[in-house]
């Protein structure tokens, strides 16, 4: 069957929030832990969740650093921003009639604060975040909860990332996984499709469907 859905991941994907929340964390660190690693030393804790990312970091009260942690975000928010091209993107697939979806390690209130307020809530049906399920990526049940919400079968499903992560979810839950690469740290992993600038997806959605006609 053809590609009918395209879920996006949020951080790293369609926005670039990298320095904001690496840079939080970094302050978050020192005011608790009274050091901190460089930014390129945190990157691998960019897109997981936010208490998971604190307990790896050996934080020890974490409800109280994750407070600390949101008010550094919020404090932040003015570097927050899409990435280049991703409305015009957003655009072109609606108009394709293209149904779109979010599947992100982001609270609700992460995605209320940050997200929302940029304008393309709207463009996305169904949107699956932390509370939404029980395991979460590399873990596939966030694609299978958008599935069994929207009633896509894998083979109609696109889900397109920025991490090893995000590509790990996309093969255990069956769907095709496109890399986003255009972000600050492209993530080194095997995968079918790569994309380095958001146009390139639309690209590989109509080789897809010209594919798909044959």
């Amino acid at each position: 069957m053809p590609i009918g859905h395209v879920v996006f991941d949020l951080d790293g994907t369609l926005l670039d929030t990298e320095a904001a929340f690496l840079l939080a964390l970094q302050e978050t660190m020192d005011q608790f832990l009274g050091s901190s690693p460089s930014i390129a030393e945190l990157h691998y804790t960019f897109g997981m969740p936010t208490d998971a990312a604190l307990r790896v970091l050996g934080f020890k009260d974490i409800p109280a650093a994750h407070q600390v942690w949101e008010r550094k975000c919020m404090e932040k928010l003015g570097q927050v921003c899409l990435f280049d091209g991703i409305p015009q993107l957003v655009e072109a697939l609606l108009l394709r009639g293209y149904v779109l979806g979010i599947a992100s390690s982001e609270s609700r209130r992460e995605y209320q604060m940050v997200f929302l307020p940029l304008g393309l809530g709207d463009c996305f049906g169904t949107v699956v975040l932390l509370e939404d399920t029980v395991e979460h990526k590399p873990h596939p049940d966030p694609l299978l909860y958008y599935m069994k919400t929207t009633g896509a079968k894998p083979d109609e499903v696109l889900f397109v990332g920025d991490s090893p992560g995000d590509m790990l979810c996309a093969q255990a839950a069956g769907v095709a996984g496109a890399l986003a690469c255009w972000g600050r740290y492209p993530a080194e992993v095997d995968t079918l499709f790569r994309l380095d600038r958001p146009g390139q997806l639309l690209d590989l959605l109509l080789e897809l469907e010209a594919a798909e006609r044959l």
